[in-house]
């Protein structure tokens, strides 16, 4: 009978042992858990301050069992070394990383380290494992595994970003070249203008027109600048305008009136037939006029005829068309190049606008076309509406 309470006694010992390390391993996997969400929920800010983030976050990291931490390399041309707690013994591999090795974890008994390399950033992260024994072990693992994945999405981000960022600069500044040389030669024609008056009548009829296109001007010059300084403004002539989710917010345009000031904006005659108003995007329906009649512009003064051109303003179903037609105005390309970038509608004419201003009518939910009449063409602008 001893016997028998002895080992009855030992296994209710055993159990309630068994049980004791259940639930002090359940406590410490909740807690765990808990110290793992509040790293996971570092991720945006890593991606806005990657280095700082880590600094200022050190107690959440020391709760995962990462109590050391350090890191060295190169940021953006800024050499960097940081240490958060006791010092790391030298890793027993040595060294920076070799091509084949980056982002790639590396283990020893006491150190485990990840080397993350792009254009601008070189770094190796080192995570102390010393003093840490059994399940806590496990779990520092666990976490630096985890924060060492994130740190790669955020570089890598960063760099997708930039690359995102340089890209949209380079290709807002192909268009804004355009569109600075369109105004540098309403500056030239103003130019040639005040310089070809001979008697003080001449010179008032030509500061009255200059006053009447200023406002015109002003406006273009300052959609470029908004462009320059921030490329993603969309409302800007160069920059690429996005489809609108909410047509109504568009505004009501007197497609008449854009027209003549245009026309009188690059010293062209318009010859109007037809009008209407209509909702669409005031700064598409800008970079057509400008660059359509800046062409007609340029050419009949290179080919020195009066710059004139024909516009026709028609109702087709569910939309408005607009002719340009300068059938006198011969064109010295072929059709099929017109659109095409850096095609050319003239012997120094050569550039994009006329792929700008198909690119920008497309965008708005229009169409820009072109089709030979007589010697020259007829361009054709074709914009949904919905009053007119």
């Amino acid at each position: 009978m001893n016997d028998l309470y002895d080992a009855a006694t030992g296994l209710v010992i055993a159990g309630l042992s068994v049980g004791f390390t259940m639930l002090w391993l359940r406590h410490l996997s909740r807690l765990h858990r808990q110290n793992m969400d509040q790293l996971l929920a570092l991720r945006e800010a890593l991606h806005e301050d990657l280095l700082g983030t880590l600094v200022r976050h050190q107690r959440t990291l020391a709760k995962l069992g990462l109590l050391s931490i350090d890191w060295r390399g190169n940021w953006y041309g800024t050499p960097v070394f940081t240490r958060m707690g006791p010092l790391i013994p030298s890793n027993v591999h040595g060294g920076p990383p070799g091509p084949d090795q980056n982002d790639a974890a590396r283990f020893d008994e006491q150190v485990l380290s990840q080397s993350f390399q792009y254009d601008d950033i070189s770094l190796e992260f080192r995570v102390g494992l010393k003093g840490l024994r059994g399940e806590r072990r496990l779990f520092a693992i666990q976490a630096a595994e985890v924060l060492f994945a994130m740190l790669q999405g955020a570089l890598a981000g960063r760099q997708l970003a930039l690359a995102a960022a340089v890209s949209q600069r380079a290709r807002v500044g192909v268009f804004l070249q355009h569109d600075m040389r369109n105004l540098a030669q309403w500056v030239q024609l103003v130019a040639e203008d005040f310089g070809s008056a001979e008697t003080d009548s001449e010179l008032m009829t030509k500061a009255r027109r200059l006053r009447s296109n200023s406002l015109l001007a002003a406006e273009r010059a300052h959609r470029m600048t908004q462009a320059l300084l921030n490329p993603a403004w969309q409302a800007s002539v160069s920059a690429p305008v996005t489809t609108r989710d909410d047509p109504d917010a568009a505004p009501m345009l007197d497609l008449d009136e854009h027209i003549l000031q245009a026309g009188q904006l690059h010293q062209v005659e318009i010859d109007l037939q037809g009008g209407a108003w209509l909702t669409w995007d005031a700064a598409a329906l800008a970079t057509v006029l400008d660059n359509v009649l800046g062409n007609v512009s340029n050419l009949s003064r290179e080919r020195m005829v009066a710059a004139h051109c024909r516009v026709t303003v028609e109702q087709e179903g569910q939309a408005i068309v607009v002719h340009f037609e300068t059938p006198h105005l011969p064109l010295e390309i072929p059709l099929d190049k017109l659109f095409e970038p850096w095609g050319s509608s003239g012997s120094a004419n050569k550039g994009l606008g006329m792929y700008q201003a198909r690119k920008q009518a497309l965008h708005a939910g229009g169409d820009l076309y072109a089709e030979r009449m007589g010697k020259g063409l007829r361009v054709t602008l074709r914009v949904p509406c919905k009053t007119s």
